[in-house]
């Protein structure tokens, strides 16, 4: 008697994500637990909680997004039983990378925009010296940019915690890649502005572009892409004295 094959509703427990529950795209394996779930969906669960939404297990008190590994023979699997699954998803990556681009070009507006206060007032400068006097004070954002709430003084400087395993080796993934300081590193944000904004800032400044992916960091945590200033100011750098400090590294291969 001939062996059945088994069918694609037999399978269907181990080839799709618990958090989407769709067929799993580009499957990403918790160190820790192992449980796979669609990279998309475990970094944005990372971006808010350290531990694993299938198991509960802790994967990293700090910074868990370092203990997931893409798992390229599962995935290769899930393309192979699941029937037109990687034409779909190779032509909505297309699509995506059409409106991602036109939103680059909007940003990039954004930048050009940027001035340096040569004169700020006194109440927008921030303490500290910078060959005798105070920092000027500048902003990501253009003053016509739809934000209506209070500036926060920003501090953006390059990540030298060497706390971060990378690859096993405890490193400083930003020397590795030679980045380098900003000429002036306090900016003037409004409030609301996200994480993603700074981003593309310090790229910019940096002049590595799309190249290079980085992190931005606050005490030691990689910050969502959304997150704004605010929210950060409330939960990282809670009571410190301003201005507050955001870090940036080349971001670990996961």
């Amino acid at each position: 008697m001939p062996e059945k094959k088994p069918s694609l509703k037999d399978l269907n427990e181990n080839i799709t994500c618990s958090l989407c529950f769709g067929y799993l795209i580009d499957a990403t394996t918790v160190i820790e637990c192992l449980c796979t779930f669609c990279k998309t969906c475990i970094v944005n669960h990372l971006d808010e909680h350290n531990t694993c939404p299938k198991c509960n297990e802790v994967i990293h008190h700090s910074h868990p997004r370092e203990h997931i590994r893409f798992d390229r023979t599962l995935q290769s699997i899930v393309y192979k039983v699941v029937p037109g699954l990687q034409a779909r998803v190779e032509k909505e990556r297309r699509e995506a990378e059409g409106e991602q681009q036109e939103e680059e070009e909007e940003e990039e507006e954004v930048e050009d925009e940027v001035a340096v206060e040569e004169d700020p007032p006194a109440g927008d400068q921030c303490n500290g010296e910078n060959n005798g006097g105070p920092r000027p004070v500048r902003s990501p954002l253009p003053p016509s940019h739809n934000y209506s709430d209070y500036i926060v003084p920003v501090q953006v400087d390059i990540h030298t915690s060497k706390t971060v395993p990378t690859n096993g080796k405890e490193s400083n993934p930003a020397a590795d890649f030679e980045l380098k300081e900003l000429d002036k590193p306090i900016l003037g944000c409004p409030a609301r502005c996200p994480i993603r904004v700074i981003k593309k800032f310090v790229q910019a400044k940096l002049n590595v572009g799309e190249t290079i992916e980085l992190d931005i960091l606050c005490n030691d945590e990689i910050l969502g892409k959304d997150h704004t200033l605010e929210f950060v100011k409330m939960t990282r750098w809670r009571t410190k004295e301003l201005p507050l400090l955001l870090t940036y590294r080349v971001r670990p291969d996961i």
